[in-house]
């Protein structure tokens, strides 16, 4: 008898844990899971998270809950951070009962790793602990920074003490990657810098400038082995993400667009203000978290409005199907009944939330803290599938940026960056800076409309018809955009333009256009797509005419940037001069590239030093354009430059010579004396052609360009 009780007991316990495990799966609730290994028990609950056994719904919502672990109370937090497979909670108080930093109290920082799977914490740094300033995270390691000292202390996934190295903050970008000389660079961009980095360590985000085509891209390159996936022109102005999936990057930051670029190189934009922080799922799908100001939120508000906490939005959006799950939030919306009561005294306490989000991608939710200064930190969840919380919810995509912009000018929203409406009145300090820009504070809007036909096709063009489709074909041929008569708007920059619709006076312009662009080769204007530039257009107009102060009145044409590409605008009474005037302002753009080149490559051939070297010992250029008298010749200094035009900035000056070499070879001029002989302007040309060959890939170009031909004519040679 005695032998066999304990094979009796053992049978029983047998039985009851098959009983248990005929009845449900296994599960953290289940005996068998104390049997598992560390992997299995982790795999496990990856698929039955404990963290949601804490949890409670947002009333009024599907898809919101409120975690609250009673091992969060009392703690400072005031951030989450992923941090390897669990959240590093960041603390950061004075540890008097408050995050809010008192008169002669020092802020220091504590960590906690929490894992949600488990719901538990279990690893701890306590302030007492730390010596630092600041924190980087790098993967499942945690680097605390000395500033002064120059030190950095890393620590494990357990938050032990692994080693301290010297640490200097320059050679480090604030995600933590590290220094340039390091930044993986298969394209060898000029300026490369990694910008972000994806979650797995797998892919890196790296911005410069193309060594070939000189423009501004984003690139996602597989570390692995070095590879480009794919590649973004433009630039990026704000948060940045990147997965195996593609990129999201910050396009126009005067108009909050984005882009999400695909590993297959799909681009699609679109429009979203207040964005704070932004996670890439595991499906393609972007997590996009807005924060918008309440009314009340500034409690030294003078509207009598008391402080409030601020709201925020949450997208699940897919490129390709748009917005899935939504949320919109303000935690003082839980305290709407305790406020009508009078209590609780915590009811006015405004609620803060964490700078970072974590996205649980086994979990199916995104994390947000919830604190407040008096340490009650709490965990709003966001579950993913669960539908719309916000149903005005909606993000429009669109295929390419300029029918987004077009989409935000017909809605009125549109912002120009050089919209000095924009611009507040009211402080010395502005209206100054708008004076000093010859801008009256009270001035129409900036002009960087593009035309006032946008559908061109369905436009009866009536007696202008044989002259818009020879336009197509110009267009066609070197890549341009060509906008005539009733397209062009009545502003371009700060030039009032006034259309013309002659049949005759646009007739004589094209043509005369035609010729000038016949002397450059077919992928000249291409080239002229540089840095974030991406084409050109010309307006052909009537009168042109300036008010504000320090610019040429009634000039007869000019360019600028606007939004990105290259505007040329064209008086059409001029076109009898249009081979002096076209090359002028396309030197103008020829220099903006030269330029841009020289910023990034020092070995360059163009350089304004040598550029002066050609000018009389001690001159120097008026830069500016006050002093300019078209009917005053006596302050031209004659052999140097063409006209006193030339004389008030360098750039006017290789324009004045430019667009007189190519006047000279259109009207079959040969034997000009300013070329001839050693003269400097001669001189100055000939350094400036080496300088266009050197800036642009001269390949299939002719051995002697049109604007070099007074260089190689016999009458032009030097003695």
């Amino acid at each position: 008898m005695f032998k066999r009780k304990p094979a009796t007991i053992l049978i029983t316990y047998s039985l009851v844990l098959c009983s248990v495990l005929s009845l449900t799966a296994c599960s953290p609730r289940d005996i068998s899971y104390f049997f598992k290994s560390p992997a299995e028990k982790q795999a496990i609950l990856h698929k039955s998270p404990a963290f949601w056994d804490d949890t409670a719904k947002v009333e009024d919502s599907s898809n919101l809950s409120i975690l609250h672990n009673v091992a969060f109370e009392g703690h400072p937090y005031n951030d989450i951070r992923q941090f390897g497979d669990n959240i590093l909670m960041v603390g950061q108080g004075s540890y008097n009962n408050s995050i809010i930093e008192a008169e002669g109290q020092s802020v220091e920082y504590s960590f906690d790793v929490y894992n949600p799977w488990s719901n538990k914490i279990t690893a701890s740094l306590a302030h007492d602990k730390t010596d630092c300033d600041d924190y980087l995270i790098k993967g499942d390691k945690l680097w605390l920074i000395n500033s002064s000292a120059k030190r950095a202390t890393i620590y494990d996934k357990d938050l032990k003490e692994i080693k301290t190295c010297k640490y200097n903050p320059e050679d480090y970008e604030g995600n933590g990657d590290s220094d340039d000389d390091n930044v993986p660079n298969p394209g060898n961009y000029y300026d490369a810098m990694q910008i972000a980095t994806s979650d797995d360590g797998k892919y890196a985000l790296v911005s410069g400038v193309t060594p070939d085509t000189y423009k501004y891209v984003v690139s996602n390159v597989n570390l692995k082995d070095n590879s480009v996936v794919s590649t973004f022109e433009g630039q990026s102005y704000s948060l940045s993400r990147v997965d195996s999936h593609g990129f999201v990057v910050e396009t126009d930051a005067s108009n909050n667009v984005w882009s999400y670029h695909s590993s297959d190189g799909k681009d699609t934009f679109f429009a979203l203000p207040n964005v704070v922080d932004m996670s890439l799922a595991k499906d393609g799908d972007i997590l996009i978290r807005c924060q918008k100001l309440s009314s009340g939120n500034d409690t030294n508000d003078t509207d009598g409005e008391a402080a409030g906490s601020d709201t925020i939005s949450c997208y699940k959006y897919s490129p390709g199907t748009g917005v899935t799950s939504s949320f919109s939030f303000n935690p003082d919306a839980r305290y709407a009944d305790a406020q009508s009561t009078g209590s609780p005294s915590d009811a006015d306490t405004q609620t803060y939330y964490s700078a970072n989000s974590v996205y649980l991608a086994d979990a199916g939710c995104m994390m947000i803290l919830l604190y407040t200064a008096q340490c009650n930190p709490e965990i709003l969840v966001w579950s993913l599938d669960k539908g719309h919380n916000d149903t005005q919810a909606s993000i429009t995509s669109y295929s390419d940026s300029d029918s987004l912009f077009q989409a935000l000018r017909d809605a009125g929203t549109y912002v120009s960056p050089y919209d000095t409406a924009n611009i507040d009145e009211g402080t010395d300090e502005n209206e100054e800076a708008l004076k000093e820009a010859g801008i009256d504070s009270d001035s129409d809007r900036y002009g960087d409309e593009i035309t006032l036909i946008p559908d061109v096709s369905a436009y009866d063009w009536g007696d202008l018809s044989e002259i818009n489709a020879h336009a197509t074909r110009l267009e066609q041929k070197y890549g341009i955009s060509i906008y005539l008569g009733p397209e062009v708007p009545k502003k371009i920059d700060y030039y009032k333009i006034k259309q013309t619709l002659k049949v005759k006076t646009l007739s004589d312009a094209l043509n005369a256009l035609e010729q000038v662009l016949a002397c450059f080769p077919d992928d000249f204007f291409n080239q002229l797509d540089y840095g974030g530039t991406k084409g050109l257009r010309i307006y052909l107009s009537g009168n042109i005419t300036a008010e504000n102060s320090d610019m040429i009145n009634d000039p007869s044409g000019f360019v600028n940037i606007i939004n990105n590409y290259n505007v040329m605008v064209l008086n059409c009474s001029y076109s009898w001069d249009f081979s002096y005037t076209v090359g002028h302002e396309i030197s103008h753009l020829i220099d903006q590239r030269l330029a841009f080149i020289h910023t990034y490559n020092d070995k360059s051939e163009f350089s304004e030093e040598k550029w002066n070297s050609f000018n009389p010992d001690s001159f120097s250029y008026d830069d500016t354009y006050a002093n300019y008298n078209p009917d005053d010749s006596s302050n031209h200094i004659s052999g140097y430059f063409i006209d006193s035009y030339g004389m008030t900035f360098a750039t006017e000056d290789r324009s004045e010579i430019f667009g007189t070499a190519i006047d000279d070879y259109i009207n079959g001029i040969y034997d000009d004396a300013r070329f001839t002989d050693d003269s400097p302007i001669r001189n100055k040309l000939d350094y400036y052609s080496r300088c266009i060959r050197d800036g642009f890939n001269t390949k299939g170009w002719p051995d002697t360009m049109a604007w070099e031909t007074v260089l190689t004519a016999p009458n032009a040679q030097a003695d």
